[in-house]
This record gives C-alpha cells, sequence and structure tokens, in this order.
C-alpha cells in the first residue's frame, strides 16, 4: 500500500493506518528538523508535534501532492514556534539574572553600608570616650536625648552659642 492510500483511509477515519505513516517518514522528517534543531530531544519533540499536527489537518492535505513537503512544511512551522519559545525563554532568563545580579549587588552594597556605620559608629565612640567626663554628659544630652539647646544652657549656666560649640 503507497502513502497516498494510507493518508485516503485516515482520512476516512481508520486511524491505525497513520502508524505506518510516521513509520515510513518519521527518519527523513527528523533528518531534516536535526538539520535546523542540534537537539536531539527538540528534534524528537518537533518530529512529534508535527506528525500530530499532521493527523488532525489531514483533511487540509490536497491528495495527489507531495504529502512529504506537506509535512516539511509543518515541521518548518513547528520549528519556528519552538525557536520563538526559545527566544522568550532566553529573554526571560536574562532578565532574571539580571534581577538576580542586582538584587545581589543591593544586598552587598548594603552589607558594607552597614559595615562601614559600625565602624564609623566604632570610632566615634573611640573619641568620645577621649573627651573629659562633662563633655561626653553635654553630647549625650544633645544627640542621644536629643534635647532642646536652651534647656542644655539653661543647666549648664552658659549661652545657647556656647552650648552649639562645646
Amino acid at each position: 500500500m503507497d502513502i497516498e492510500d494510507m493518508i485516503r483511509k485516515a482520512r476516512s477515519g481508520d486511524v491505525e493506518s497513520y502508524g505506518p505513516i510516521v513509520t515510513e517518514l518519521q527518519g527523513r522528517l527528523r533528518t531534516f528538523i536535526a538539520a535546523f534543531c542540534p537537539d536531539r530531544d527538540q528534534v524528537d519533540e518537533v518530529a512529534q508535534r508535527t506528525f500530530i499536527r499532521a493527523y488532525e489537518h489531514l483533511g487540509d492535505y490536497k491528495p495527489g501532492t507531495r504529502f512529504y513537503a506537506w509535512l516539511k512544511a509543518i515541521a518548518g512551522k513547528m520549528l519556528l514556534a519552538e525557536l520563538e519559545v526559545q527566544r522568550r525563554e532566553a529573554r526571560n532568563q536574562r532578565r532574571h539574572l539580571a534581577h538576580l545580579e542586582a538584587t545581589a549587588c543591593r544586598e552587598h552594597l548594603a552589607t558594607e553600608a552597614s559595615d562601614r556605620r559600625l565602624e564609623l559608629a566604632e570610632a566615634l565612640q573611640t573619641c568620645l570616650d577621649k573627651l573629659p567626663a562633662r563633655h561626653r554628659q553635654l553630647i549625650r544630652r544633645r544627640y542621644e536625648e536629643p534635647e532642646p539647646v536652651a534647656a542644655i544652657a539653661r543647666d549648664i549656666n552658659r549661652s545657647e552659642g556656647g552650648v552649639k560649640v562645646t
């Protein structure tokens, strides 16, 4: 039985007659697909989807024309669709990677800034420890327990300007 007979039977509802068509053409079709798609798993996937699509659209095939050429045209469209999916996935992966890199960079900078703030706080504490006790007390009152300059000036019998420069 030739391919046209098998196609005719498949078109009339004989599902079993499509199997020999697949068997006869799958090697050639995979070779055609592999010329554009080096990934073996994708070759198999595109070939399988091509045969399924061809079966679903057997009614569109014009008997007497070259079935394999029609099948290759379907495979070409499947390949283009697959390449578009891969392109989209690659773009999404690049975006995701850029997001991860930016997040890691922000976290690194935040850690660096936090470390720097800690270093500065330790240096400031060292400087404060070197001051006379009464000056440390004034600084604490002004900055740790934000007390108005006027209140501090009144308590130590100084002008507000004198407190600001002390």
